[in-house]
């Protein structure tokens, strides 16, 4: 088990111009390694905290994240010089990963590991009323006075269309 600054995926998210969350405190990894001649198991489990923003209604909030993966490794095979015919993929295909060489750097595996695992959208609780599209409150905080009955916008010129 070893623990990585919450920097550690900074590197691998430099594309996100915008992110609705970070980590906060060590970011916690435990491997179980195995070997069977060349090849090699991995499981791992991750755990972080991380800070998000709720998708409804826009409060932080903190939540732990934890993963847990498998795979299997094994030598590169040497590529061969024509292009092979099409093969369907089982289950233990999209496991496996490759290595070369006498070293194996686990880094990128689980990196990825950690960056799949969080979820595209997150709200704080699951009864998170959001924010009123018309005015804006944090209708978990308090309630406004906007009328219930809200006109999708993309509807609102047919409001005075009469019917004879």
């Amino acid at each position: 088990m070893f623990s990585q600054a919450e920097s550690w995926l900074d590197g691998r998210l430099a594309g996100e111009a915008k992110r609705s969350f970070h980590f906060i405190g060590p970011i916690r990894v435990c491997l179980n390694l195995s070997r069977s001649g060349r090849m090699v198991w991995v499981k791992s489990r991750i755990e972080a905290r991380v800070e998000w923003l709720c998708a409804r209604c826009l409060e932080s909030f903190s939540r732990t994240l934890t993963s847990e993966y498998t795979a299997s490794l094994k030598p590169r095979p040497d590529s061969p010089s024509q292009p092979r015919e099409e093969v369907e993929l089982s289950r233990e295909d999209i496991e496996t990963e490759f290595y070369e060489g006498e070293e194996i750097d686990l880094t990128p595996l689980v990196q990825d590991q950690a960056l799949l695992a969080l979820p595209q959208k997150v709200i704080c609780r699951d009864d998170c009323l959001g924010l009123c599209p018309r005015c804006g409150k944090n209708l978990n905080q308090e309630s406004c006075q906007c009328q219930n009955r809200i006109i999708d916008p993309r509807f609102e010129p047919l409001r005075g269309f009469k019917v004879h």
